[in-house]
Formats: C-alpha cells, sequence, structure tokens
C-alpha cells in the first residue's frame, strides 16, 4: 500500500499567552520534524491542494467504520452552499428546558437547577427515533447562546440541512458548564468544563432523552450506553474543553465527538499542548481499558488556521497520531477552516461538515 508523504500545516503560532510563544515556536519546530518521519502511515493536507476531501464512510460493508486507506488525517472543511444561513420552509423549533441537577465542580452534591435548550425538527415525531448531539458553548456565551447568534443560523442550518437531505432529522442539545454567571477568568471555568459531562449523563440525558425520542430505550446507565451510536457531543472552545472530559470520564455514554478549538485539560490546563505525548498516553490508556477500542469511538476535532487555539488542539492531535495503533484515520482526524478565528462565525461550518460524518442520511 503507498501512501503520499503531505506536509502537516502550522498557519500560526499560539497566540493566547505571549509566555508560550517561544517555547510553543521550539515545539512545532520539533514537532513538524517528528511529524514529518512519522507520515508514511498518516496522511495530511497537502500545500497545493487546499480543497482536500473531508473524511467519508466507504462502501466496505461496516456502517460508520471509514478506512485508514481513504481518509486523510488533516483535511480542510468544505463552506456550507449559498442559503443555508436562510429561513427553510420547514422551520424546526428550539425548547428551553429547566431541569434539576446537583454540584458536581465544586463536590458539595447540593441541589441546583440548570438550563439547556433543544431543537427539535420541523415534524417531530415521537414514534420515531432521532440521532442526537450535545453541542457545548464557549465561555462568556450561554446555553442559548448557540440557537441565538447570528440571527439563529446553527438552527437556520440545521433546518436546512434537513430539507436538502445532508441528514435526517435529528435533535440538537446545547447545555451550559456555567454556574450561575461564567468565571471572571476562561481558565477558571476548567472545573465545571470537567463536571457538565457527570451532569449530562446523570441528570439532562435522562430528562431530554426521556421527554424526546432517541435511540435510548431506557434513559439508565445501560440504555444511555446501549444508544451510544447515535449519540454525539462537541464544544467550541471551553466547549472542546468539555467535550475532551466527556471522553476521558464518560466514553461509555457517547461515540461521536467533536472538540473545536480546544485541547484536553486532564492533566492540567492547557496539557493538551504543553505536555501531547502525555495527553496522548492518557487517554490512549482511557482507551485500552475500556471496550471501545478501534473503531467504538471517533474524534472530529476542528479548529481555525488563524484561531488562537488552532495549536493547542493540533499539537494534541499529532500527539495522539503518535500513537496509531489507538489512535489512527478509522477513529480521529482533524478538520480546519482557511483563515478562520477564535469566534463563534465558523461554527455553522464546522457543524455542516460534521454532522453528516456522525449520522449520515439514511435512504431506506
Amino acid at each position: 500500500m503507498m501512501h503520499k508523504i503531505t506536509s502537516l500545516h502550522f498557519m500560526r503560532p499560539f497566540s493566547r499567552s505571549a509566555k508560550r510563544t517561544c517555547s510553543l515556536c521550539s515545539r512545532l519546530i520539533e514537532t513538524f520534524i517528528y511529524i514529518l518521519l512519522l507520515s508514511l502511515p498518516l496522511v495530511s493536507c497537502s500545500a497545493d491542494e487546499p480543497e482536500s476531501e473531508t473524511p467519508v464512510v466507504p462502501d466496505n460493508g461496516e456502517e460508520g467504520i471509514p478506512s485508514s486507506d481513504n481518509v486523510e488525517m488533516i483535511t480542510y472543511t468544505h463552506a456550507v452552499p449559498d442559503g443555508y444561513d436562510q429561513e427553510a420552509e420547514e422551520r424546526g423549533s428550539v425548547v428551553r428546558i429547566d431541569y434539576d441537577t446537583r454540584d458536581y465542580a465544586e463536590g458539595s452534591g447540593a441541589a441546583r437547577t440548570n438550563t439547556a435548550y433543544v431543537y427539535l425538527p420541523y415534524g417531530y415525531d415521537g414514534s420515531r427515533r432521532y440521532n442526537i448531539l450535545y453541542f457545548v458553548h464557549g465561555h462568556y456565551s450561554t446555553a442559548a447562546s448557540t440557537f441565538e447568534d447570528g440571527n439563529g443560523v446553527v438552527r437556520k442550518l440545521l433546518d436546512q440541512m434537513i430539507a436538502h437531505g445532508d441528514i435526517d432529522p435529528m435533535i440538537v442539545v446545547t447545555p451550559s458548564y456555567n454556574y450561575g454567571q461564567p468565571t471572571a477568568s476562561y481558565a477558571d471555568a476548567d472545573p465545571y468544563c470537567r463536571a457538565l459531562p457527570q451532569e449530562l449523563v446523570n441528570d439532562l440525558i435522562p430528562v431530554v432523552e426521556g421527554r424526546y425520542r432517541t435511540y435510548a430505550e431506557t434513559t439508565d446507565a445501560e440504555g444511555i450506553e446501549a444508544s451510544r451510536d447515535h449519540r454525539a457531543i462537541g464544544g467550541f472552545s471551553m466547549g472542546a474543553v468539555t467535550t475532551w472530559y466527556a471522553f476521558d470520564e464518560t466514553l461509555d455514554a457517547f461515540r461521536w465527538f467533536m472538540p473545536v478549538s480546544g485541547d484536553c485539560w486532564s492533566l492540567g490546563r492547557f496539557a493538551g499542548m504543553n505536555r501531547p505525548d502525555d495527553t496522548a498516553a492518557y487517554l490512549a490508556e482511557k482507551v485500552q481499558q475500556s471496550p471501545y477500542t478501534g473503531t467504538g469511538f471517533y474524534i472530529w476535532a476542528a479548529s481555525g488556521t488563524n484561531d488562537s487555539a488552532y495549536s493547542e488542539i493540533l499539537l494534541q492531535i499529532e500527539g495522539m497520531a503518535r500513537l496509531g495503533d489507538v489512535f489512527n484515520t478509522t477513529n480521529m482526524t482533524f478538520h480546519q477552516k482557511e483563515g478562520a478565528r477564535h469566534e463563534f462565525r465558523p461554527i455553522p461550518e464546522y457543524l455542516y461538515n460534521a454532522l453528516p460524518f456522525f449520522f449520515p442520511k439514511n435512504n431506506e
């Protein structure tokens, strides 16, 4: 089998903290050299092929399992088609849910309430089953922000994707890790991000999937695990940090992971960037201790090439790719949007590219 050797692109050094710039440059150079030596089993985007294909599921007889021979490790996203930011004729609805939960972040277990928003596709029918995505906002945003920002562009995008047959009708939930008000510093939200996956599994998923029809036959731990193939979690910035915690601690609840512009903090803040090999080894051990090795999960990571967190997540993905027996193109890819910055604006494009991969249109 011949594999082409292509370059990994480092568009911008990490800029969120000037104190780390020099050390990061050295790390980038070392990583670049190492990846070149390692690139025979990996495939990336070529400098003269800016419109590389996003990962596809080949017709290999195994639904949802891509072949590493047909998938590139690093690709560019496809642009959202014209008109997908406009209202569709058939519009879904967004419902607010207030639910009871507990304090998982500070460890008190005190009773509290939280709020989430649920997108229901047009014509929601309780007699059929729906795939579901839990998508977590970035810092200083709220549970409502994902559906409110950009004049409701995410809800319009979902309506248009369903109307154009890009995906089957599905449910999207936007929870929040904020305990009341966001912390003054985004980094101080770390314990709250870590707590949210536990809150989802224990409290929000039972409420949402007990009320609306998904693939969960029951909403206890066994029912949630049995339906994980039809459940995804993702998030932007600190929502990506939350997504990595979900991968670390609740792998049995989700099969699909969509971290956007944020690294894994399980070994400390910014550990995915600053300690990519340690982080990769830690996550690999978690996978190997689970029943989901191989194609039992998929990490669809993304960032913009001008995003201040681009190197945070890319360095971690490269560290994970060095453990090719655990992380490879059958279960992990990285998707970049040229010129995109650390802001809400590119999120619809990431969703447009990821959702059909997670939940392909069922033409039966």
